[in-house]
């Protein structure tokens, strides 16, 4: 990567808002995927395929869809679609139970009975729109990692919150600039540690004794820890 693409000028924007400059970067990069997906691909073969051997989006990304201008209609076209297959699927499992006899053949291999409906859905494609984020989350820790010592950059990023935490240990493990990813995690440590002084005067001012207001960094320090330590809400979903 020799030269800054777009993403590069994102990250700066996303490092003067609150929490993890790549969760901001990631929430409006979602909500444009959805939008274009919404606008121009509602009818589209191959997303509608896509869409139902995933049994449609996660919940993170199905619930986004309110928040795309003018969704309405196109959400309710792609929804109407993954009713219908819901109602399939479950109408199947209703007519090819096999009861007993599965469960007497699936112990009789040394193995845990398990509906079919169950393993159908546990065995479902990823959601296509979290599969566009991570190859873009991967883009956009790339740049940060190599760009970090870019004066703008890092003028920003001494301002920010810092990554989250699942993001600090996403650029270790796809970092191949070793120095580089090591000067990002000290310069997080630093907006980390601002974290904690916040916190730790939030509590202090809690003392009945305190006439001092608190400060607009200390308000908020409790919602910037929350995502300094899982990430932004709704984007590494649930263990």
């Amino acid at each position: 990567m020799t030269e800054k693409f777009v993403g590069y000028f994102r990250v700066i924007e996303a490092c003067a808002q609150p929490g993890c400059p790549v969760c901001r970067c990631l929430v409006a990069e979602s909500r444009a995927y959805l939008g274009a997906l919404l606008y121009e691909q509602v009818t589209d073969p191959e997303t509608r395929r896509g869409l139902r051997l995933s049994w449609g989006f996660c919940n993170w990304h199905t619930w986004m869809l309110p928040d795309v201008e003018s969704s309405a209609f196109g959400a309710a076209i792609l929804c109407e679609d993954l009713v219908t297959r819901a109602l399939r699927r479950t109408q199947r499992r209703r007519r090819s139970r096999l009861g007993t006899a599965g469960r007497w053949l699936a112990a009789l291999l040394g193995r845990r009975w398990r509906p079919t409906l169950v393993e159908l859905h546990e065995g479902r494609a990823p959601c296509p729109a979290c599969v566009d984020i991570a190859r873009t989350q991967a883009r956009y820790l790339e740049t940060l990692v190599h760009f970090i010592d870019d004066a703008a950059l890092r003028a920003a990023y001494a301002q920010s919150d810092g990554l989250c935490v699942p993001h600090v240990i996403l650029a270790v493990e796809q970092g191949t600039e070793t120095a580089r990813v090591e000067t990002l995690v000290a310069r997080t440590r630093e907006a980390w540690a601002r974290i904690g002084r916040d916190l730790a005067a939030f509590i202090g001012k809690h003392d009945h004794r305190n006439r001092e207001p608190y400060t607009e960094a200390e308000a908020t320090s409790r919602a910037r820890a929350f995502e300094m330590l899982a990430g932004a809400r709704g984007v590494f979903g649930r263990d």
